[in-house]
């Protein structure tokens, strides 16, 4: 069997194999397509800035920017995604319509993506999912220790990280942001 299999792979053309190896190296590509870059090793962090949640800065696609004020809310729910992320997409209409249910007085929704503000707004233009998608104008998504999309964090009014999700969440199933916390990642 062996044999064949090496007679048959010596008789393929170049551009056969070409086609095949290029083929299977995209596949590995889609496969992984919303994971971030993992943090560099070897970092020296002697002389690095320390990020502070008062640091943060949004925008909203009319141009208007603020910052993050955790101590305004009991919760904070910052979701990352990313146009590109095909997770995120499906998630969008979950999201939407569990909204009403989580959002609350005491809860805030950031959904934020590092991308071009007008990307984000062809973006909104073609898909229509109606949510208020913010671009993450002054902050990164390693200074959120998020690698990989989507990714949902839930802040207490300390600005203390109480919940991290990486990856698609099954809104239906979230009664509130409370039970939520309470499920063991």
């Amino acid at each position: 069997m062996l044999k064949f299999k090496s007679k048959l792979l010596s008789q393929k053309s170049h551009l056969f194999l070409f086609f095949w190896g290029s083929l299977l190296l995209n596949t590995g590509f889609l496969f992984s397509s919303c994971q971030s870059k993992a943090p560099a090793e070897n970092v020296t962090t002697a002389e690095a800035t320390p990020f502070a949640m008062s640091d943060v800065r949004f925008q909203r696609l009319d141009g208007t920017e603020f910052g993050l004020a955790p101590e305004q809310k009991t919760y904070t729910v910052l979701h990352f995604w990313a146009t590109w992320c095909k997770p995120c997409l499906a998630e969008f209409p979950e999201l939407k319509a569990a909204l009403p249910r989580l959002q609350s007085d005491g809860v805030a929704f950031f959904l934020a993506t590092e991308e071009d503000m007008d990307q984000i707004r062809a973006f909104e233009e073609k898909r229509t999912f109606g949510l208020d998608f913010l671009q993450l104008k002054k902050g990164t998504l390693a200074d959120f220790e998020v690698h990989a999309l989507p990714t949902t964090l839930v802040l207490d009014n300390t600005g203390k990280v109480v919940y991290r999700h990486m990856g698609q969440l099954n809104w239906q199933e979230v009664p509130s942001i409370e039970d939520l916390i309470s499920q063991k990642p």
